[in-house]
């Protein structure tokens, strides 16, 4: 890897190099030949004795070409190492305008390569290949900056993560450059698509983790896919796809996370109504950790309206539908289309009345125009002041107006967008337990949520992934492989207190090709598991403390306090501590009905 590296440097230098000999050959060969022709005649040329006026040897070659040097410079030192006669002062006036001619002839053709696109891109694509070269941590590829990468960005910066950004629009990027980062991102202007620009990128790296692909044109991201899957197929790709044709290709290259935003919603609202605990459950593991929990109402049963009918709009109805609701569509583009039932835009109040307002339960305003989607919402209140309505925001910019209409549910793609692959990035396996929700019915699902609810109050809890292993877990480890006894009762043991219970709870063990959910205090852990952890800020680090430290560790898991040193635990590590049993769980967190099943996975590989 470092071999590959190391030759695509020299391309891009080379790369470089070749557009300056190529421009400046002429310019280059025409100084040389008037150095060498001015300094050979001055090296020919006799020169006179100042004392007695006799001739005498002309000067040397290294006298010659220094004489021309500081002459063609226009520095004039004078007439050296002693006066001219007069046929080498004519020879010193042609050397002057000669060397001065080509000289100027070269600058302006110095100037006109600064000014050459062509080279400007590839002194840039020097310059953006050096950058990342450079960087010696983990980083991702955003390919796209509109306002769902700018949110990406912003996110895996929040994440202490870096990134480089890859967008065709100058505009963009320039705004981007604008926001405060940590750490300043590689950035450039060109086609992500381009195989060689994504190997420039570092998309051979072995620290790049995956690539974002966010254009606003699905070819472009699928291309980007397909590129990434045949250079780099150890690489994840997490694409944003809006046509449903196009996702079905891409999901040919692999286990790949493909996001479109508009099926999502649909799904989603439809499950709100036939199963709003689930509901509630899933928002609430998949937003913001620390951002304050927003409740939202329950959407209703009965009679919808959909105004609009895109893309978005016919997914909206065919999961709509396929819940058990009534619907009335109105569109004045798409009229005349199967399920179409009214012409119109809906901001008319007629459109609205012919669909059934009086008796619709909820509206669904997914226009592509913000404005329009207001007036749609405002008109439909006015009309009926109970009806739920959900707005479909596209532009951020947008958000004063939005906040200012009371919506019962909104909708940004941008948002949704981010929100998952953040949390895909951030916690892999939680993909794997969120296809694993709709296995518990409504009372679980309300159970868990007022449990992880309860984790940090009021506020979204923390998410994160734990990899039992020497890197992320050293104490842990040497632990287990030293024959020790740890389950996942320990890890939510308080390091200061073992009698209590930090606020975590253990929501997935990933064993070999097997998901545990749920597990009890009882279950024991092994090296090479991956668990999936939600709880408070504070006992994250608690338990960054129990895995790390060894005093901490022999703690939790006997009850005794130890400050042995590095020494006595390498003497004493084929002898594990014994296991004391841990008190009774406090009654901080309701109890949770847990299911200790194993589920085979269908793709072990994953």
């Amino acid at each position: 890897m470092r071999s590959s590296s190391s030759a695509q440097r020299q391309t891009e230098l080379s790369d470089v190099f070749y557009l300056i000999l190529r421009r400046m050959r002429f310019p280059l060969l025409l100084v040389i030949g008037v150095y060498t022709f001015c300094t050979a005649g001055l090296a020919l040329i006799p020169g006179t004795d100042p004392l007695t006026g006799r001739p005498s040897p002309p000067l040397t070659i290294f006298d010659a070409f220094y004489v021309v040097s500081f002459t063609s410079t226009t520095i004039g030192f004078g007439e050296v190492p002693h006066p001219y006669n007069a046929l080498q002062r004519m020879w010193m006036t042609l050397t002057i305008y000669t060397s001065v001619a080509a000289w100027s002839y070269s600058l302006v053709n110095v100037l006109a390569l600064l000014q050459d696109k062509g080279f400007q891109n590839a002194v840039k694509i020097a310059r953006f290949t050096r950058r990342v070269n450079q960087i010696r941590t983990p980083f991702y590829i955003v390919c796209g900056i509109g306002e769902t990468g700018r949110m990406v960005c912003h996110g895996l910066d929040h994440l202490g993560l870096r990134f480089i950004a890859i967008e065709l629009n100058d505009a963009r990027l320039q705004e981007l450059r604008m926001d405060e980062f940590g750490v300043d991102p590689p950035t450039v202007v060109a086609d992500a698509k381009d195989p060689l620009l994504l190997q420039q990128a570092g998309l051979m790296n072995s620290n790049c983790k995956g690539v974002v692909a966010l254009t606003d044109d699905d070819p472009t991201n699928q291309a980007i896919a397909v590129n990434v899957r045949l250079l780099a197929p150890r690489v994840p790709v997490l694409a944003r796809i809006r046509d449903v044709e196009t996702e079905t290709h891409i999901g040919v290259f692999g286990g790949d996370l493909v996001i479109n935003p508009f099926e999502q919603f649909a799904e989603s609202l439809a499950a709100a109504i036939t199963a709003p605990q689930r509901h509630r459950l899933r928002n609430l593991i998949t937003g913001l950790p620390g951002q304050a929990i927003v409740p939202i109402a329950a959407p209703p049963k009965g009679h919808w309206i959909m105004c609009g009918y895109g893309r978005f709009g016919h997914m909206m109805v065919e999961e709509l539908r396929a819940a058990g609701m009534s619907l009335s569509v109105i569109d004045e583009r798409h009229y005349g289309e199967p399920g179409v039932d009214i012409k119109g835009t809906g901001t008319r109040s007629e459109d609205l009345k012919a669909a059934g307002i009086a008796h619709a339960v909820g509206l669904v305003a997914g226009n592509a125009s913000d404005p329009k989607n207001l007036s749609i919402a405002v008109t439909a209140r006015a009309l009926n002041h109970d009806i739920y309505v959900v707005v479909r925001q596209n532009q951020l910019k947008n958000t004063p107006l939005i906040e200012a209409f009371d919506e019962d549910l909104l909708m940004v793609p941008s948002q949704i967008v981010a929100r998952e692959f953040l949390a895909r990035i951030t916690t892999p396996l939680l993909n794997r337990f969120l296809r694993l929700i709709p296995q518990h019915n409504e009372t679980e699902c309300a159970q868990l949520y007022e449990q992880l609810s309860q984790l940090d109050p009021g506020r979204h809890p923390e998410l994160w992934d734990l990899a039992i292993s020497e890197q992320r877990a050293p104490a842990l480890a040497d632990l287990i492989c030293g024959g020790g006894r740890f389950t996942t009762g320990h890890l939510r043991a308080n390091p200061f207190d073992r009698g209590r219970r930090m606020s975590m709870v253990v929501l997935l063990v990933r064993r070999a090709n097997k998901n545990i959910q749920l597990p009890d205090d009882h279950f024991v852990l092994r090296v090479g598991d991956r668990v999936l952890l939600a709880g408070s800020p504070v006992a994250k680090r608690h338990l960054e403390l129990t895995l790390h430290d060894s005093n901490a560790l022999h703690y939790v898991v006997t009850g005794q306090e130890s400050r042995g040193g590095s020494l006595w635990r390498w003497l004493t590590r084929k002898n594990p501590p014994p296991i004391m049993p841990l008190p009774g769980p406090d009654d901080d967190l309701p109890p949770l009905k847990r299911t200790n099943v194993l589920y085979e996975d269908d793709s072990p590989g994953k």
